[in-house]
């Protein structure tokens, strides 16, 4: 016979099943007090913990069955690779596109990629950073648009832009 294991035991699976149904209470907006007073537990903070101890648990379980998946569709990559590779030794183009494809994919799953997603938000610094000096210069306009100092400030407010951010936007 199996040994049960801590989380295979009466008790485990009925605090794993109130936990649940306290996280599904709370979702629906019940206070953590309505939570331990309609559960029955000893006090909010035990409601409050057994709520995180459960999101934990399934963070947890999420992680290990993504990374399980993972690992499966690698090694159906690898399967998929095999069959054609000698045929990329031997140059045939569409042996080439296929692999390539497999490798593209295999990248994502391992977030090689990565880097691209940086330049992205980098980009979208520089033009939140941009919309910020555009309507500054707009303020600026409307409170000193008359000081006789306000042309220079304005283009050299526009230059400084233009040296800080050239080629970052391309």
């Amino acid at each position: 016979m199996a040994k049960k294991t801590r989380e295979s035991k009466p008790r485990a699976i009925a605090a794993r099943l109130k936990g649940q149904q306290a996280i599904r209470l709370r979702v629906a907006g019940a206070t953590i007090s309505q939570i331990a007073e309609q559960l029955g537990y000893a006090s909010d903070s035990s409601a409050y913990k057994a709520i995180i101890r459960e999101l934990e648990m399934t963070a947890r379980y999420q992680r290990e069955s993504n990374e399980a998946v993972r690992e499966l569709e690698l090694k159906r990559l690898d399967q998929m690779q095999f069959p054609i590779w000698q045929g990329v030794i031997n140059g045939d183009t569409q042996s080439v596109a296929t692999a390539l494809r497999i490798q593209e994919r295999r990248a994502s799953l391992l977030g090689l990629d990565a880097p691209k997603q940086i330049d992205a938000r980098v980009r979208l610094d520089v033009m939140s950073w941009n919309e910020a000096l555009k309507d500054f210069l707009e303020i600026y306009k409307e409170y000193h648009g008359q000081a006789p100092e306000a042309p220079q400030v304005l283009a050299r407010l526009d230059l400084l832009g233009q040296e800080k951010f050239a080629g970052a936007m391309t």
